[in-house]
């Protein structure tokens, strides 16, 4: 019998596939949120900067562009290759999160743009980001605000709440929005061994053309919700996408429509000794 996929071989297969697209979707709005992740681990001139999850390589490269030393690594190759096609000045390199071939103490800084939600062990990552930091090392990484403060996911679940299933047949994951919630960012990182624990809100904005754009967004830029959408019924999944398309059309502002993505920021320090 075939050994059933697991989350984390769903997510690196998604980006994968979804590479090439990223960057016109999705990846348009978290670029927003790369300069404040680099300011909260104070990347400047020398800093040795590890960009985990490095996607299409915009952390790594403005942590050089400060004249930083910066490294990328990330899960799926064809990102990996279009990072090194964006700065080919820059380190590049194929990895697992979870398990960093890094020796320990490498970095000054390590950044994770949005990478800890498409992580099965996000906890290992946090321990493999403390491991490789130098002491007094600042470590950061950016999630999604929950539904209640970020109107693209209140449209989304609101729909497949409304026309369809939460808890369908995928394999297990950690929940999606787990390090949205501060308090638990924080009992993780103290938990780790980190000290200073910051919580901030990035407040980001999705400017689309057509309220029809959202959905086609979605399938072209989203891994982990795409598969929730994949495994509705057909007929479910036709009345949530209706749903988004409907709510998206509520958002209209002059010629365009904009709603409101904000990103949790949280940040963190590894103690001398």
């Amino acid at each position: 019998m075939a050994k059933l996929p697991s989350f984390k071989d769903l997510e690196r297969a998604g980006w994968i596939e979804k590479a090439v697209s990223y960057g016109s979707g999705f990846g348009a709005v978290t670029v927003g949120a790369i300069d404040p992740l680099i300011d909260a681990v104070q990347a400047s001139t020398g800093t040795r900067l590890l960009d985990v999850a490095c996607g299409p390589g915009h952390g790594a490269g403005r942590a050089n562009a400060r004249g930083s030393t910066a490294v990328g690594v990330d899960f799926a190759p064809a990102m990996v290759e279009i990072a090194r096609r964006n700065y080919p000045d820059i380190e590049f390199d194929e990895g697992d999160a979870e398990a960093l071939a890094f020796a320990d103490e490498s970095f000054d800084a390590v950044i994770c743009a949005f990478g800890l939600l498409h992580m099965a062990e996000p906890e290992k990552a946090i321990a493999e980001a403390f491991r490789v930091l130098a002491p007094g090392g600042r470590y950061a990484f950016t999630v999604w605000a929950p539904p209640e403060r970020h109107q693209f996911y209140e449209i989304v679940f609101g729909a497949i709440n409304t026309h369809g299933r939460m808890d369908v047949a995928l394999p297990p994951a950690p929940p999606f929005f787990r390090f949205s919630d501060a308090a638990e960012s924080t009992r993780v990182l103290e938990g780790s061994g980190f000290t200073r624990v910051e919580v901030n809100e990035i407040p980001l904005v999705w400017r689309y053309n057509s309220p029809e754009a959202i959905v086609d967004m979605i399938y072209k830029s989203a891994v982990r919700l795409v598969m929730l959408l994949e495994h509705q019924t057909p007929e479910a999944r036709q009345r949530i996408h209706a749903a988004v398309v409907e709510g998206a059309s509520k958002w209209q502002r002059g010629s365009s429509y904009q709603i409101a993505v904000p990103a949790v920021l949280v940040s963190a320090q590894k103690p001398q000794p």
